[in-house]
């Protein structure tokens, strides 16, 4: 998912030209005649009147009741993204706006948390008169008092966009991505204390080397990095990891023994004892200068240190841009754009307990897309927005319940 001069060869792609998104689809469904196992569950359209500006690109958190939605690439400033937000009652499935004042600078690329009491927002792209323009600052969002304060500065990671961030219970953690303007991909992060607001710069000994469109995961104990691309101009697939542990400040690499193959812009799910890869691109070359869809996933134990393959039975179609959730049993996939069908409108739930794969219902299913929200709410799937067939962002969802 670059935005590089090259990557306008990709069957999926996003490249940032005068504020413009630039998005081509090339994904399908179980080939035809294909039978196996009954589709799972049942779509619900959502609301069309979300006041967003945009739908892709959108950063998004649930607080419990809400799904919180914020940012996002679209026409909505000179340089093409977006500052404002919604949020969405599940309760009573209805959109409401999020207070603009004092919330960031529009951007996109950026990251959002929940801490359990607020959405913490950093850094990203847009930051200037440039789309490329990278954000090195951020703002928490209260949900009680529909309010933003900004976040301390001083101490956090150099601006940049493409990044992880994941919340510990008591400390944001911002790693890797790229710095955009220079095309440099990162290697370094920091911890954000949201009681004291007070940065602290992870240490770089162990640390992975840098890369973007890596998968990020917490275990409760340490954040897990994986894959993603080491490379800018020329994305270059990468098969290593490290996991950071907050407490003793310190790396330690993940075994590469069983490892699936080199990816970027695949995803992860922490499942409670495991994290699950799936998806992505890299894996070899299509035969035309073009990285290879990944069509194969994997788990990964840290309390072992071990690697096991996962099964492809049933699986979805290799694809990239797709939604991975955790439901607290099965692994969620669903949209995403693949080289061999076009944009998806299909997905699969994957039981790590029985190693298998079930189709999604269909019928009913938001329209094709990818890049969109993806999130589970505790007792349903989240979709909303996304890029389609069409250059412009989708802003339409649906729920699916098992």
């Amino acid at each position: 998912m670059a935005h590089s001069e090259r990557d306008a060869a990709r069957p999926f792609r996003m490249r940032l030209t005068s504020g413009l998104l630039l998005l081509t689809l090339v994904c399908c469904s179980s080939p035809e005649g294909q039978t196996g196992p009954e589709e799972q569950g049942n779509w619900t359209p959502l609301p069309s009147d979300a006041p967003l500006g945009t739908g892709l690109q959108v950063s998004s958190v649930f607080d419990g009741q809400n799904v919180l939605l914020w940012g996002g690439l679209g026409g909505c400033t000179v340089n093409g993204v977006c500052g404002d937000g919604a949020r969405f009652d599940m309760a009573s499935r209805t959109w409401a706006p999020l207070s603009s004042q004092g919330a960031p600078a529009a951007r996109t690329l950026h990251t959002a948390v929940w801490t359990g009491q607020r959405m913490l927002v950093w850094g990203g792209a847009g930051c200037g008169e440039r789309p490329q323009t990278p954000c090195g600052d951020g703002a928490a969002y209260s949900p009680s008092t529909d309010s933003w304060s900004a976040l301390s500065a001083q101490g956090a990671p150099s601006a940049r966009g493409w990044h992880s961030a994941a919340w510990t219970g008591r400390w944001m953690l911002v790693w890797g991505g790229e710095e955009p303007q220079q095309a440099r991909v990162l290697g370094d992060g920091a911890r954000y204390d949201a009681e004291t607001g007070a940065w602290t710069p992870m240490p770089g000994a162990g640390a992975p080397v840098a890369r973007r469109y890596h998968s990020t995961v917490w275990t409760g104990q340490a954040l897990v990095v994986w894959g993603g691309s080491g490379g800018t101009s020329v994305d270059v697939p990468l098969r290593d990891g490290a996991a950071y542990s907050p407490e003793t400040d310190s790396w330690r690499p993940l075994s590469s023994e069983g490892a699936p193959q080199a990816r970027w812009a695949h995803t992860a799910v922490w499942t409670g004892s495991k994290m699950i890869i799936w998806g992505g691109l890299g894996c070899g070359s299509d035969g035309q200068d073009l990285p290879r869809y990944c069509e194969e996933g994997a788990a990964y134990d840290p309390a072992l240190d071990t690697w096991s393959p996962i099964s492809s039975t049933n699986a979805p179609s290799p694809r990239t841009g797709h939604s991975a959730v955790w439901t607290g049993s099965k692994m969620l996939v669903w949209g995403g754009a693949s080289s061999k069908c076009g944009a998806c409108s299909d997905g699969a739930a994957y039981d790590p307990e029985t190693d298998t794969w079930a189709p999604l219902r269909t019928e009913g299913a938001p329209s094709a897309r990818s890049g969109h929200v993806g999130l589970w709410t505790g007792s349903a799937l989240f979709i909303w927005g996304g890029m389609g067939g069409a250059e412009a962002p989708l802003t339409d969802g649906a729920l699916w319940v098992p």
